[in-house]
């Protein structure tokens, strides 16, 4: 199998948010939503880093048009809100998908979703979050999809020859000796 990674790589670091300004965000947005009074103090304790990290941050943020600073006080603009959302949404539709569709722990989707969420485009945002829905759906077809999904055992074309499968049997293998 070839891999072609090019300029993909470089659309990483092309991202309109860090991850950093990612969770800054988005606690930024969740203490909002709780209370329209905010200082940096409480991102710093919320977040377990030093009110210095959060002051460096905020600058970035602020210089980004992405927060804004009065009297102390942090709000969000509502291009920002909207960024945010959009962000969010997709988290949930991962953790969803990761935990419901492939029976992963909450845990590790949770923690998944949080390394991938700004890293989605909207449009694959948006098609995740349709097939979730569907998925979610309760159609006889989709319950019968999900009942084989959750029986399948991983079988791939031997001329693939991508190593993943004879990995996977390898270690069952290994159990089965156990």
């Amino acid at each position: 199998m070839e891999f072609q990674f090019g300029q993909y790589w470089k659309e990483y670091s092309e991202n309109e948010l860090s991850h950093s300004e990612t969770h800054y965000l988005l606690t930024i947005y969740s203490f909002l939503q709780k209370s329209d009074q905010l200082r940096a103090s409480t991102i710093a304790k919320e977040l377990g880093v030093s009110r210095n990290a959060v002051h460096l941050q905020l600058k970035k943020l602020s210089e980004k048009k992405l927060v804004k600073i009065k009297d102390n006080f942090i709000s969000l603009p509502k291009h920002s809100i909207v960024l945010v959302e959009k962000i969010a949404n997709k988290r949930q539709t991962m953790i969803v998908l990761l935990t419901e569709v492939l029976g992963l722990p909450e845990h590790i989707a949770v923690t998944d979703s949080c390394k991938i969420e700004h890293l989605l485009s909207d449009e694959t945002g948006e098609s995740l979050l349709k097939f979730v829905q569907f998925l979610r759906s309760d159609r006889k077809v989709v319950l019968q999809f999900l009942k084989e999904f959750q029986k399948y055992y991983l079988q791939c074309d031997p001329e693939i020859g991508c190593g993943l499968c004879e990995s996977i049997h390898s270690m069952e293998k290994g159990n089965e000796d156990d």
